[in-house]
């Protein structure tokens, strides 16, 4: 027995959200803001249909913005003006293992899926660390989190290349807690002794100290 559900798939747009991708398709998608899904807004196999579509929704939107790529070997691609496939296309069809979904919707969980500038997805985790001062200190370490590869720790996106880590969140991890933000913070190496500032040059032995200035005022 039909439901009134059954003929929302007569509507071509609602069940081209669960058909899958075809070979030589043109892609409609969002390209800003990025999501951790791949959000299709039209599908069709003519160029000029797919692009006519593509220049209406831009128009459109004034915070979101639209690009158009064809489905070509599994993958997206640009497109130059003729409809033809010239380069990958940095944002992808990405397929997150649920498990990270599931902690990243629960908000009591002590990580998140962050999606990259080029749209890669990746799972931020917190981590604890104990630095060179014998110190407890939280960091996020950026993991792998699709289907086809996850648990995977990395620095650098591996769809981009770029760096996910700070250099600031690095600096930190060997910062004593009490020098964090402090301008007169020096830390660097001297033979085998670290200069920790001119104030207190072996570093202060309480978590507050009292010559902190905090390096935004400086």
């Amino acid at each position: 027995m039909e439901t009134a559900n059954d003929f929302l798939f007569l509507n071509e747009d609602m069940a081209n959200k669960f058909n899958p991708f075809y070979e030589g398709q043109y892609l409609v998608i969002q390209t800003l803001p990025r999501n951790i899904e791949l959000r299709v807004e039209y599908r069709s196999h003519d160029y000029y249909k797919a692009k006519s579509r593509c220049d209406i929704e831009n128009f459109a939107h004034d915070y979101t913005s639209f690009g158009l790529r064809i489905f070509h070997q599994g993958q997206l691609w640009r497109v130059n003006c003729s409809g033809e496939a010239t380069v990958l296309s940095k944002q992808q069809n990405w397929d997150v293992h649920p498990d990270y979904l599931a902690v990243h919707y629960n908000q009591n969980s002590d990580g998140e899926i962050v999606v990259h500038e080029c749209s890669y997805p990746y799972f931020d985790s917190l981590k604890l660390t104990v630095n060179r001062y014998g110190e407890s200190a939280e960091y996020w370490q950026p993991l792998t989190c699709l289907q086809s590869d996850n648990g995977r720790e990395i620095d650098k996106c591996p769809n981009c290349g770029y760096s996910l880590i700070d250099d600031q969140d690095e600096e930190d991890e060997d910062t004593p807690v009490a020098c964090i933000g402090c301008s007169n913070y020096h830390g660097e190496l001297y033979g085998d002794a670290q200069l920790i500032c001119a104030i207190h040059p072996y570093g202060c032995s309480d978590q507050i100290c009292p010559d902190f200035e905090d390096n935004k005022n400086a």
